[in-house]
């Protein structure tokens, strides 16, 4: 049986940002992954990132430090 856990979700205008976003992460040590938009949130370009819920206020100044445009930042189950 698949258990889900609650995970911070990034969604996008285009797929360029959420591309940016997997590179900013990966120099600032935040792991995390592409994964295809859930249905339960609504995103442009079909792209969003997942990390831990932990990482929520590293992730907004990385995002901000590396001039990323998002959508919003919503919690999941996933």
């Amino acid at each position: 049986m698949l258990v889900k856990e609650k995970k911070l979700i990034v969604t996008y205008y285009t797929s360029s940002m959420a591309f940016a976003t997997e590179k900013a992460c990966a120099k600032e040590l935040i792991t995390g992954k592409l994964i295809s938009a859930p249905r339960e949130v609504s995103a442009d370009c079909g792209i969003s990132f997942a990390t831990g819920i932990e990482n929520r206020e590293k992730l907004i100044e990385v995002l901000r430090k590396y001039n990323v445009e998002y959508d919003k930042i919503v919690e999941l189950e996933i």
